[in-house]
């Protein structure tokens, strides 16, 4: 199929299918398509955490190249990340641009093409994964050997796991982005400063409403707590 075929094709799977999806009455969510398309923006993400009271990294979203040099000069260290997945190539192979950190001298006039995402570099000692399934949450501590920027650069094979225990204020503040937020599942990321047990050593990063389990070391849990609200009436998320 030409470009312009391919394209038609799936505009008409998504208002077709999709318009379909969106609207069983009667139907179990988890999640609604409108509620995980409404909890996709970061920039959105960032605003709901510090208003449930939850720590994040200073943010900055700009295609300025000023502002973008100035907010690496007032932090001692500077990570720039995507608002989202790197889209396949023409080839259909999929890619992946990682956190990284950047400096005042990287930016040139090219960052005007498009948004960017810049947070202030938290000194952190590893990250943990939450997902909250319902009123069930499943956290993991998560230690990179090679102790990576971004953990998920590496081989998640040589990924160490420990089971965490999340703070009562947390957990609540967590449940109330769900709630906000129209979502009955979320995986949330987490960068640890300490070992986890006082609240300012938890700086939320993102939730993502659509994420992956399978990999984690709880993942039979996490799958038996999904089954537990899709066999039960009555548990609709819009």
């Amino acid at each position: 199929m030409s470009c312009q075929q391919r394209a038609f094709a799936v505009a008409e799977a998504r208002h077709g299918l999709g318009g379909v999806l969106n609207d069983l009455r009667s139907a179990v969510y988890v999640n609604h398509p409108a509620a995980v398309a409404r909890a996709e923006f970061k920039p959105g993400q960032l605003q709901r955490f510090t208003e449930l009271g939850l720590r994040i990294p200073a943010p900055l979203v700009t295609n300025d190249v000023v502002t973008a040099r100035d907010f690496t000069e007032r932090h001692p260290s500077v990570v720039c990340k995507t608002f989202r997945g790197l889209p396949p190539g023409e080839d259909g192979r999929a890619g992946a641009i990682w956190t990284q950190r950047v400096h005042a001298d990287d930016f040139d006039d090219s960052l005007s093409v498009t948004a960017h995402l810049f947070q202030a570099e938290v000194p952190k000692v590893g990250d943990a994964r939450v997902t909250v399934v319902g009123r069930r949450v499943f956290a993991q501590r998560i230690t990179a050997p090679c102790g990576a920027l971004d953990w998920r650069r590496g081989d998640w094979d040589d990924l160490v796991h420990s089971p965490l225990t999340v703070p009562p204020v947390v957990e609540t503040a967590l449940h109330g982005y769900l709630a906000a937020s129209g979502l009955v599942f979320g995986c949330f990321d987490f960068a640890l400063t300490g070992d986890g047990l006082s609240p300012d050593d938890w700086w939320a990063i993102e939730c993502n409403p659509n994420g992956q389990w399978g990999w984690l070391p709880d993942a039979p849990a996490i799958t038996e707590a999904f089954a537990d609200i899709l066999s039960t009436e009555g548990t609709v998320s819009s």
